[in-house]
């Protein structure tokens, strides 16, 4: 009897930590995010729209080093969008020559959040 107890609670505890369990929001869709060179010193920025209804916010990070998702507090937050059908960003006025990585974090209504992938872009020398 005692193992058919613990063997149920055992199912139940399993059961709780996926993605079904009620008590946890579900993460958001993840975007896909791509960038490119526009010129010596803009990057544009392009990612997948969330299509969630519970959709909240993209907030776009850029940092010298790559690993965003795993050190956001070293990268600096560009900017937050609020409007799930915005899906291009520039970031503009950055040193020629230079290397930056980019992220884009989704989050809903609940707070949960999920990462795009991380991309490099490395910005062409200024023409002398």
């Amino acid at each position: 009897m005692k193992r058919l107890v613990l063997s149920a609670l055992l199912v139940a505890l399993i059961a709780a930590c996926g993605p079904d369990n009620p008590f946890e929001p579900d993460n958001p869709s993840p975007s896909a995010l791509t960038g490119v060179a526009s010129g010596s010193t803009t990057v544009k920025l392009s990612w997948t729209m969330c299509p969630d209804a519970n959709f909240s916010s993209y907030t776009i990070y850029r940092s010298a080093t790559p690993d965003i998702k795993n050190n956001a507090g070293s990268a600096t937050v560009l900017v937050e969008i609020n409007k799930n059908t915005t899906t291009t960003w520039f970031d503009e006025n950055l040193q020629p020559g230079a290397t930056w990585y980019y992220a884009v974090k989704t989050t809903n209504e609940s707070a949960a959040f999920s990462w795009s992938n991380e991309v490099s872009v490395k910005l062409p020398s200024a023409a002398l």
